[in-house]
């Protein structure tokens, strides 16, 4: 089932997307997704707007191990299997 939002009079693309997403940053969402209405930068009242979930990627708190910037405790690249030892015997 397609979300929506009825406008009321007044309203712009960011206010909209404030009150639908909780943020002005997802104006261009709302837009992308309500392509015929981009001429219209002020509603009137009645319009009604697509307003599908924001993409999983930009809604999600967990990031991937490379993007979080932390390291193990010794500051070591957490999937280098490759050790010092290692080393030691390969130039024996």
């Amino acid at each position: 089932m397609a979300k929506t939002y009825t406008t009321i009079q007044g309203e712009t693309w960011d206010e909209i997307a404030f009150k639908v997403y909780g943020g002005e940053e997802y104006a261009a969402l709302l837009m992308a997704n309500n392509y015929p209405l981009l001429d219209i930068l002020v509603f009137s009242a009645g319009t009604v707007l697509n307003t599908p979930d924001i993409p999983w990627y930009e809604d999600s708190d967990e990031l991937p191990p490379w993007r979080t910037g932390t390291e193990d405790d010794e500051g070591e690249d957490p999937y280098d299997d490759y050790s010092d030892e290692d080393e030691a015997e390969d130039e024996e």
